[in-house]
């Protein structure tokens, strides 16, 4: 599999300078995993960047309530973003939808609109939608957003492989990137490497001593990791 793109949440220094030294290829840095990632704080975001030799997305999500967004919600987002730019971060992980369900395309462009040059992932909230493939269409028609990380729906990617596969198939040449996250392991890895071929793998617990936020990224277990790339 070649150049596959291997992804890790951070959330302290320490995680950054693990991730770096252990051979990874790119950091979503958040804070609060106990609401699923929300904005880090600045400090957090200038650390990273100082530390980090490889990409640095950063979570914008100001609250784990929902993915629906107040207009108040959306300005402090388009703040933060320019922070991330201020900081010199690689690019941002965000998403937002509505409350039947589907992508909220006028927040989408109004956050886009603050994104500059960054990279742009859709993140999980992908995953809370009532048909995948309809936002997908949607994501396409904003080609600034060069990433989706989802596990195809609720549950494990492992339990969603299917819909995974349907989605890599829908995009244009592999653009969006579709990411496979969410439950991945050294147990599992393989399963979804060699059924979907990936271009990219996010990990959270997956690689950290006692699959918990509370303990360091293992390095034996992100070589494992790296080793089932080749």
């Amino acid at each position: 599999m070649e150049n596959l793109i291997i992804e890790g949440i951070a959330v302290n220094v320490q995680d950054v300078q693990d991730l770096n030294d252990f051979g990874a290829d790119r950091i979503e840095l958040c804070a609060d995993m106990e609401k699923d990632g929300l904005t880090p704080s600045t400090e957090l975001i200038q650390e990273a960047v100082a530390h980090s030799d490889i990409p640095v997305n950063v979570m914008i999500r100001p609250h784990g309530d929902s993915f629906h967004y107040t207009s108040e919600d959306v300005e402090e987002m388009r703040a933060s973003i320019r922070t991330v730019q201020e900081c010199g971060a690689a690019g941002i992980v965000l998403g937002c939808l509505r409350e039947s369900g589907v992508i909220d395309e006028r927040t989408l462009e109004m956050l886009l609109a603050e994104s500059g040059d960054l990279d742009v992932t859709f993140h999980k909230a992908f995953d809370a939608v009532d048909d995948q493939p309809a936002a997908l269409e949607v994501i396409m028609r904003h080609p600034k957003i060069k990433t989706i990380l989802t596990s195809g729906g609720q549950g494990p990617s492992v339990k969603n492989m299917g819909t995974l596969k349907e989605l890599m198939a829908k995009t244009r040449n592999g653009l969006p990137m579709i990411m496979p996250g969410g439950g991945l392991n050294t147990e599992n890895v393989s399963q979804v490497m060699d059924a979907l071929t990936p271009a990219a793998l996010h990990f959270g617990t997956g690689i950290r001593e006692g699959q918990s936020y509370e303990g360091r990224i293992s390095e034996k277990k992100l070589l494992m990791v790296k080793d089932r790339d080749k």
